[in-house]
C-alpha cells in the first residue's frame, strides 16, 4: 500500500504439497511430501518467495486446497465441480478418473480470496521475519460421491458419469483432508456452504452454454 512495504502472497498447493504426506487432516505444522512434479514445483516456489523476499516485506505462503467458483476455465484437466456442472447442464458424460471415495477440501473462491487478504493483513501488523505458512480451505471435506450427490440436488439432473484411469490419478492422494489455519480468527470471513457455491458454479455453466449459443438468423423487413 502507498506508504508501506507491503507483504507477499505466494499462491501455493496444499494438495500438490501434502499428496505423499502421513496422519490427515494436514495442518500448516505437517511435514510436505509432494509426490508429483507440480507438488515439487509448489515447493521449489515457496523456497525462492522465501529467499528473493528476505528482508524486503512480510511473507505469506498460502497453501490452498481445492478452489472452485464461477469462470472456471474448463480448458484444463481440473476442476471437478466445474466439469460436473457442464455435465448437469449437457448431459454429455464425465470421465471420472480417481474413486468415488476420493477426499477433497473444496473452497469458494471468494472465500479463499477473503482468507489470503486476512492472512496478509496479519503479516502486514506483525511484520514477521520468516515467511508464515498459511492453510487455506473449508475444513468440510467430502468424498468425490458426496459432491456428485450435492450436484445431483441442486440442479435436479441426472449426472452421467463414466469411471476410467489415467496417468495423472497415480499422484492424487486418496485422503486430502485439511485443518485451516487459525480457526477462531477467520469465524467473521465468508464460508459459503458447498450446496450454495455449486449451484452458483451451474448457473454460470449455464449463462456461458446460452452465450455461446447462436442466435437465430433476423426474418427479412417486409418490402
Amino acid at each position: 500500500p502507498p506508504g508501506g512495504s507491503g507483504a507477499f502472497f505466494l499462491t501455493s498447493s496444499a494438495g500438490g504439497v501434502y499428496a505423499g504426506s502421513a496422519s490427515p487432516p494436514f495442518s500448516e505444522a505437517t511435514m510436505p511430501c509432494p509426490v508429483s512434479a507440480y507438488g515439487e514445483l509448489k515447493l521449489q516456489q515457496e523456497a525462492a518467495a522465501s529467499e528473493a523476499m528476505a528482508g524486503t516485506c512480510p511473507v505469506v505462503i498460502g497453501r490452498i486446497s481445492n478452489l472452485y467458483g464461477p469462470g472456471q476455465n474448463l480448458g484444463k484437466l481440473q476442476g471437478l465441480i466445474s466439469r460436473l456442472a457442464m455435465a448437469a447442464a449437457t448431459q454429455e458424460p464425465l470421465n471420472i478418473f480417481v474413486p468415488l471415495d476420493t477426499i477433497r477440501d473444496y473452497i469458494y473462491v471468494d472465500d479463499a480470496a477473503a482468507m489470503a487478504l486476512h492472512w496478509a493483513g496479519v503479516a502486514l501488523g506483525e511484520q514477521p521475519q520468516t515467511p508464515a505458512v498459511r492453510i487455506i480451505a473449508s475444513g468440510d471435506a467430502v468424498t468425490v460421491g458426496q459432491l456428485i450427490r450435492t450436484m445431483r440436488v441442486v440442479t435436479k439432473r441426472r449426472i452421467p458419469i463414466a469411471l476410467g484411469s489415467h496417468p495423472s490419478s497415480a499422484s492424487q492422494a486418496l485422503d486430502l483432508r485439511l485443518t485451516p489455519s487459525g480457526t477462531d480468527d477467520l469465524e467473521a470471513l465468508p464460508a459459503t456452504p458447498l450446496p450454495a457455491g455449486v449451484k452458483a458454479v451451474y448457473l454460470d455453466i449455464l449463462r456461458r452454454l446460452q452465450q455461446a449459443r447462436p442466435t437465430e438468423p433476423a426474418p427479412p423487413a417486409p418490402r
